[in-house]
């Protein structure tokens, strides 16, 4: 949704070329844009390999990548458009029933149209990503766990909107305006979840995602849930 305002600033005498129409064909300088859509599918496929370097006692590290492949259509923002490539570290420990993990790694993003241009469908490397994680597991009964954790995305030389003041020609005139450019930004959420063994190898995921800066467009708060299931 966004609110539209016609400021009548130039120096003409004739009557104004510019309106809005409203519903009841009226003339007016204001109108509110409204517009929605939704889309389902496959997203992006992610191969992960990941293995042990440091295990000792209840400490461990260990090393990974991630591969995503672009399977998901970035027309109808179910995927990015680009292969991606992220190296990562997992550090985590135990004690008692609390299990704190730190994670780091930084994906390079390839080329994507939703970088470029959708309507000529030229692409441009999408910006690369430092990602970092921590928080910890509470295990508060043998089938039950609580997890707790802070998520970090800093966004490296993106494209971005930006706000400026417009200077009208009568040099009196300020308005607010928006204009393109790049910087680096960080995106920081947090999220609650829990983890719950029902019966058997049957494993029951709920979560809630919320943001904890204004950095990005995104939901306050996301919920989701999974089953898993191990054979």
């Amino acid at each position: 949704m966004s609110d539209a305002t016609i400021h009548r600033i130039g120096t003409a005498s004739s009557p104004a070329t510019h309106f809005y129409t409203d519903a009841n064909g009226g003339l007016g300088t204001q109108k509110r844009f409204i517009q929605s859509g939704s889309a389902s599918g496959i997203g992006d496929l992610v191969v992960r390999l990941k293995g042990n370097a440091i295990k000792s006692g209840h400490v461990g590290l260990a090393l990974g990548a991630d591969v995503r492949i672009p399977t998901g259509d970035e027309l109808k923002l179910l995927g990015s458009g680009a292969a991606s490539v992220k190296p990562f570290l997992a550090f985590s420990a135990a004690a008692g029933r609390v299990a704190p993990h730190v994670n780091l790694g930084y994906a390079w993003n390839g080329k994507s149209v939703l970088a470029g241009n959708v309507l000529t469908g030229e692409k441009k490397s999408l910006p690369n990503e430092l990602v970092w994680a921590a928080g910890l597991d509470w295990g508060v009964f043998e089938r039950l766990t609580v997890a707790l954790d802070v998520l970090g995305r800093r966004v490296i030389d993106s494209p971005r909107l930006k706000t400026k003041t417009f200077d009208s020609i009568d040099g009196v005139t300020k308005l607010p305006d928006i204009t393109f450019g790049t910087g680096t930004f960080d995106v920081v959420n947090g999220a609650v979840g829990i983890k719950m063994n029902p019966w058997g190898k049957l494993l029951f995921d709920l979560n809630v995602l919320f943001k904890l800066n204004d950095a990005g467009l995104r939901d306050k708060i996301t919920p989701f849930f999974g089953l898993e299931y191990s054979f």
